[in-house]
């Protein structure tokens, strides 16, 4: 064979071999680029989409390691590692709640769960007992990736926690939460709304996301489930100043549900679940990553940075 086109051979070859070695060194955030339809506006957004995509299994929750959804137990634990370990980025401590609970039904019957919610509080800057709680839950139902529901919700309290940990000054403490078991009837939250009733927790307002990633008609409206007349006027006034809509519902069917009957002043945010306007593929497989619209998961967090971040610092 020429020496020329063994000389050439080898060196595409080397070439190749590099290629293939740079693609194994890239990080998930990276291949974002690759994944996404949307570039991302800023390091925030970036995150809250290298988020979606590890809860969904468009890219590795860690390394060699990518997840089909979020309903195994084995499945959680990659998710809670990585909800862990995305805190401590931000200089939080997060704690896993390992609770065991009964939950009884209207007609009478009962059934024993096991589960972890993980959670972490950003102190106020200013000595106070209370607490304003910001939550979603980050389980799926079997066989879905559950992008939307709910790792859009995980990430949009992500983006909030890492906005307000940065403040210089709080007057209140905030809780963040993670729960588990939403899909199972809200046991995760229960759980949790127990947990801080025996902690004796005082609680300003509880605020729970679920589905925040479709926006057909790219007007930007949420809902607001259930709100107290001042959350849902504090809401809408930063609603306002940023030209989107809010609409007020009644339902009832996720986590602020529980700490509402726990007592608490609660609050949902979503999607126009009730107006129409929301995922085509809500418990199905087809909840995927390339399905979300992270613009308006973006403009979603602004809203309620805004608003935890009055409730905060007043």
């Amino acid at each position: 064979m020429n020496i020329k086109i063994i000389i050439s051979r080898f060196t595409i070859c080397i070439a190749l071999l590099s290629i293939s070695i740079g693609c194994k060194n890239t990080s998930s955030k990276e291949t974002i680029a690759i994944l996404s339809h949307t570039t991302p506006a800023n390091e925030l957004q970036k995150e809250q989409m290298h988020m979606v995509a590890a809860f969904s299994g468009a890219t590795e929750i860690s390394q060699g390691q990518t997840i089909k959804g979020r309903f195994e137990e084995e499945e959680k634990s990659f998710v809670r590692s990585y909800i862990n370990e995305q805190l401590r980025e931000i200089k939080l401590s997060p704690q896993d709640h390992a609770y065991e609970i009964t939950i009884t039904y209207d007609d009478g019957s009962t059934k024993d769960f096991e589960g972890t919610n993980v959670y972490t509080t950003i102190p106020s800057t200013i000595p106070s007992d209370e607490y304003i709680l910001i939550g979603a839950h980050y389980d799926a139902v079997p066989y879905s990736p559950g992008a939307n529901d709910n790792a859009t919700g995980c990430a949009l309290v992500y983006g909030i926690s890492k906005q307000i940990s940065s403040l210089k000054t709080r007057n209140k403490n905030v809780i963040v939460a993670f729960f588990d078991q939403e899909e199972f009837g809200l046991v995760g939250s229960k759980a949790f709304a127990r947990f801080i009733k025996k902690e004796k927790y005082t609680i300003h307002s509880v605020h729970t996301v679920d589905q925040m990633g479709w926006d057909k008609d790219n007007d930007k409206a949420i809902e607001l489930e259930l709100p107290t007349p001042y959350l849902n006027s504090i809401y809408k006034k930063h609603a306002n100043k940023m030209n989107l809509s809010v609409f007020k519902t009644d339902v009832a069917s996720t986590d602020h549900s529980s700490f509402r009957s726990a007592g608490y002043k609660a609050i949902g945010l979503t999607e126009e679940y009730k107006n129409g306007d929301t995922t085509p593929h809500y418990h199905q497989n087809s909840d995927t990553y390339d399905t979300i619209d992270f613009e308006y998961l973006s403009s979603s967090t602004e809203l309620m940075y805004q608003v935890i971040k009055e409730l905060v610092t007043d």
